[in-house]
């Protein structure tokens, strides 16, 4: 089942830091993907590229 429409808030690190899961324009709050897995490998499967959080 995809995500989207900001399921993935909740495992956004942002969420509750600068970022109150209102943020329409996220690649996150849209994404089909579960972020809490790309999180897990430091992958993201929607743009194939690596994420890195600092």
């Amino acid at each position: 089942m995809p995500a989207g429409n900001g399921v993935n808030c909740n495992y956004c690190p942002e969420h509750k830091k600068t970022c109150n899961g209102d943020d329409t324009g996220c690649l996150c709050y849209k994404c089909p993907r579960h972020l809490g897995q790309c999180i897990c490998v430091k992958y993201c499967r929607e743009t194939e590229s690596i994420l890195t959080f600092e």
